[in-house]
């Protein structure tokens, strides 16, 4: 990469989470499955719901009383989240690109001329002219 920039991305890498954090949000998401489980079986506690809990709460001990413990679960969830990251971060910018750049960019070329490209043979110069009636003091007291 060029050395002519303030900033050197070649050795930013993101700062990996707390094993505590990361405890917690295992905590949350089988929590989350928990309640999902007791919700779909009309509000009973099934073998699932509870086996959910239980590791709900494995987990929430663990971040809070026994957080390195969790360093290998961290560090494996951590490496998961940055191959993801390059995986989808690509194909989220080209569907934004697609669906939101392209269409537009269209909908401009076919409909408006912002730069007034297209040729006129009739005009004797592509100058635009000053309003007349447009004064200085418009620039005056912006604020």
């Amino acid at each position: 990469m060029a050395k002519n920039f303030h900033e050197s991305y070649e050795s930013e890498h993101p700062d990996m989470p707390t094993e505590r954090s990361t405890g917690f949000v295992f905590a949350g998401v089988a929590t989350l499955v928990a309640l999902y489980l007791f919700y779909s079986n009309d509000y009973s506690l099934t073998t699932g719901g509870i086996i959910a809990l239980t590791i709900a709460a494995i987990f929430a001990g663990l971040a809070q009383f026994a957080s390195p413990l969790l360093r290998p679960l961290n560090i494996l969830w951590f490496k998961f989240s940055i191959l993801l990251f390059k995986i989808m971060n690509p194909i989220i910018m080209f569907l934004m690109y697609a669906i939101a750049i392209v269409p537009f960019g269209l909908v401009m070329q076919l409909k408006a001329d912002p730069l007034r490209s297209k040729k006129d043979l009739s005009a004797k110069s592509y100058w635009i002219e000053k309003d007349p009636e447009a004064s200085t003091r418009s620039m005056k007291n912006q604020f």
